[in-house]
């Protein structure tokens, strides 16, 4: 029963993570003490008129969520984050929608105390998505998003 109960609120956390758009943190604040492993994590970035926004369930060392772009004059991206923690740096893949095609970015993000900080670098596609043509070189100068209240 407990095992059904788990798949449960994995399952609707998922779906809560793939419908939130990028103007709110949707997930519930799960954790409920310093040792465990299964819990929400969200963080927000608004600068000017940009927003960004990542909700997501960390298991273990993975994280599957959402995560948002709203950038002034650019556009809207909302889309599954699917990764893992690496020390204290989170890989994965982003797969988002945009003019009617999918795309799947890899990004990454250094995990600071109250921060995540994007890693930016030179992208290649390879394999059909987008990733960093030199890990070694990526430069955590991007977008700083805050942790935030899951709501």
């Amino acid at each position: 029963m407990k095992n059904c109960i788990t798949l449960l609120f994995l399952g609707a956390m998922f779906l809560t993570a793939c419908n939130s758009g990028p103007t709110e943190n949707s997930a519930l604040n799960t954790k409920k003490s310093e040792s465990d492993s299964t819990y929400n994590l969200c963080y927000s970035s608004f600068v000017q008129k940009d927003t960004v926004l990542f909700n997501a369930l960390m298991y273990g060392d993975s994280i599957k969520g959402s995560l948002g772009y709203k950038l002034y004059e650019k556009g809207q991206n909302n889309g599954l984050f699917l990764g893992k923690m690496a020390g204290d740096t989170l890989w994965g893949t982003y797969t988002f929608m945009s003019s009617d095609s999918e795309f799947v970015n890899e990004v990454t993000f250094l995990r600071n105390d109250t921060l995540l900080v994007e890693g930016i670098g030179d992208r290649v596609f390879k394999d059909g998505k987008f990733v960093f043509a030199d890990k070694a070189s990526v430069r955590y100068a991007g977008v700083k998003l805050e942790k935030t209240d899951c709501k």
